[in-house]
């Protein structure tokens, strides 16, 4: 029988400098961090293949950005493959915008976000984007490339500290219930629906879309019988908040608490990564009830953020 081999990392992925924040309609800089984002590495292997899954605190990742990864990669003496790492996002509203001009999913363009060369391409012929701020060339905010470059060296790094970090193992699988997302567009009797609808009149009709409360489990074990991390697929982004300007991990940057610490020492979210079901992106996200938003006021820079445990991604 196949010996299997698993192996954890983790590097962070916080700017040093102040960033575009990815996710909204309207450009946001960030003011401060909130919490540290990161990039978690499991690396499995057998002894005829392997697979190396790297869970990013980003919005989302670019053909540009995995190729970038893997050509890092290329050329190890580790014995790993670049064409077995596979990179997730936990899909945040409050991580960087990154970008690069070879990357051929974005239409990025010049010393810009991809989401500004996006609305460059629709304006008319005689009109042109103004910054009404000094965004592209303020060195102290970190431009696309930069932090495109700063994202594909941290996840890179993840993965080879992961692979070469693997030990005899084993894993248990499982299956629960975690109600974490909830539908927020809301139909009405007119056949129109309505993201953050009012749910609360005689016109609505229904919820657009359900909600799937399944969370399924991967328990990683050492040859000890120690646990050592925890893979968990939600059905629901990271996403709790919409227009704040700090950098976060939000739904899953709140467990660097005591219990949390002590149930393990490394995990893996892995929301768009080991997803069989997904919600449609955009409609779904962590809510109370349909149309009502449950916000934490936001901490000043200078106070500690409110800790709330959750045995993952720490």
């Amino acid at each position: 029988m196949s010996k299997l081999k698993f192996g954890w990392a983790e590097q962070s992925i916080t700017p040093d400098k102040k960033v575009s924040l990815a996710g909204q309609f309207a450009e946001r800089i960030s003011e401060y961090v909130e919490k540290p984002i990161c990039v978690t590495a499991l690396a499995i292997s057998s002894e005829t293949d392997q697979a190396i899954f790297c869970a990013c605190d980003l919005v989302d990742i670019s053909w540009g950005l995995r190729d970038a990864v893997r050509a890092k990669l290329a050329g190890n003496d580790a014995g790993l493959d670049p064409m077995k790492v596979i990179i997730s996002a936990t899909h945040v509203h409050t991580g960087p915008r990154y970008a690069h001009r070879d990357d051929s999913s974005s239409k990025f363009t010049g010393n810009a976000t991809s989401f500004r060369a996006l609305i460059e391409s629709e304006l008319p012929p005689d009109k042109k984007y103004i910054e009404s701020a000094n965004i592209s060339a303020n060195p102290d905010i970190a431009q696309p490339e930069e932090t495109f470059e700063f994202l594909a060296e941290q996840i890179s790094k993840a993965a080879l500290a992961a692979w070469t970090s693997r030990t005899e193992g084993s894993f248990v699988n499982a299956f629960g219930r975690a109600p974490v997302g909830m539908c927020r567009r809301v139909c009405y009797n007119d056949g129109s629906a309505q993201m953050w609808g009012n749910a609360e009149t005689a016109k609505f009709t229904a919820v657009e879309g359900g909600n799937d409360s399944g969370i399924e489990l991967l328990y990683i074990f050492g040859a000890d019988g120690e646990l050592t991390g925890v893979v968990a697929n939600l059905a629901c982004p990271a996403q709790c908040v919409q227009h704040r300007l700090f950098v976060s991990p939000r739904l899953l940057g709140r467990g660097q608490d005591a219990p949390a610490q002590a149930f393990r020492r490394q995990a893996l979210y892995a929301s768009a990564l080991l997803a069989r079901r997904r919600p449609v992106p955009g409609r779904s996200r962590p809510l109370g009830r349909a149309g009502k938003r449950r916000e934490r006021p936001e901490p000043q820079a200078h106070q500690p953020a409110p800790q709330k445990g959750r045995p993952l991604h720490v």
